[in-house]
């Protein structure tokens, strides 16, 4: 086995790995477990470092892909179709989660001052004549 096909068995096993995670996660960010959404991340780097990995060997001249590799790129064609929808989805759903957060954050700092006025030590003073 030479080393792009190495490569692409790899990115085939990394893209397995990343649907099965992918399906995992909750829409909902207070559902999912710690780490979770983590390891989808570096699952996203390895992924992608493999990526740039068989870019360089697609580059050569002489480079051709055997039948047993485009065999293993319809499977990861046909992981990315279901991947793609889980993770625009998921995409959605935690910007607008974020989006909550940030106007519930920005309301609560708007009231920060307006209950911190100077005490007057409880005496009133009558000011109208």
């Amino acid at each position: 086995m030479d080393a792009y096909q190495l490569r692409l068995a790899e990115f085939l096993d990394l893209t397995q790995k990343l649907n099965a995670q992918a399906k995992a996660v909750h829409s909902k960010m207070d559902d999912n477990e710690e780490g979770q959404l983590e390891s989808v991340q570096a699952l996203f780097e390895r992924r992608q470092a493999v990526i740039e990995q068989l870019s360089e060997y697609t580059k050569a001249a002489e480079f051709a892909w055997t039948t047993e590799d485009k065999k293993a790129i319809s499977q990861l064609k046909g992981y990315e179709d279901e991947m793609q929808p889980l993770l625009n989805k998921l995409h959605q759903s935690f910007t607008v989660q974020m989006n909550r957060l940030n106007q519930t954050s920005q309301a609560s700092k708007k009231y920060v001052g307006a209950y911190q006025t100077k005490s007057t030590e409880g005496s009133f003073i009558d000011q109208r004549k």
